[in-house]
């Protein structure tokens, strides 16, 4: 990863990059399942954001779309593959045990397995309200609906998730 060259805090890229980095990283990671890709697609859009000449009616827009486009390239590409991510991972050092351990890591794998088998809008919001803690009415305004429409979105979601992990035997308590 590189940082943006000469945005520093008080120019207006630099402001920006605070004020949407952390939201175009979640709906980034949501698509891609990938953290470091997810911070790379941030850093690409805002690159080429410096490099634009032309104006932009709407920034936010623009960096989602560059940063989609830069992600669905570098998946044609296969050059890197989907890997565990930190943040969803349960840190073994915290067990009491190995094998309850090994259990939680063979858990978090099978979860990680069914999310990647679920479409991108599912993937999105679930990830958005778990992972992020995001409410729905901050999901539905990133996304451009109501919370309302979120909320079916979750519920439908969670369902496709649950066939997902039932299909590939994962056990639950």
């Amino acid at each position: 990863m590189t940082s943006l060259p000469s945005a520093d805090a008080d120019s207006p890229l630099g402001s920006l990059y605070r004020e949407q980095a952390r939201e175009l990283w979640a709906l980034f990671y949501a698509h891609c399942g990938n953290a470091e890709r997810a911070q790379d697609a941030v850093h690409e859009s805002f690159l080429k954001l410096q490099q634009q000449t032309e104006e932009i009616r709407d920034r936010r827009a623009w960096l989602l779309q560059v940063g989609r486009n830069w992600l669905r390239d570098q998946a044609r590409r296969k050059v890197n593959s989907v890997i565990k991510t930190e943040m969803l991972d349960i840190n073994p050092a915290d067990q009491a045990e190995p094998i309850v351990a090994l259990l939680d890591s063979e858990r978090q794998e099978q979860i990680r397995d069914a999310l990647q088998r679920l479409k991108e809008g599912d993937r999105e919001v679930l990830i958005l309200r778990y992972a992020l803690n995001w409410t729905s009415q901050r999901i539905g305004d990133t996304l451009g609906t109501s919370a309302a429409a979120i909320d079916m979105r979750l519920t439908r979601a969670r369902q496709r998730l649950a066939d997902e992990l039932e299909q590939l035997g994962f056990q639950h308590d």
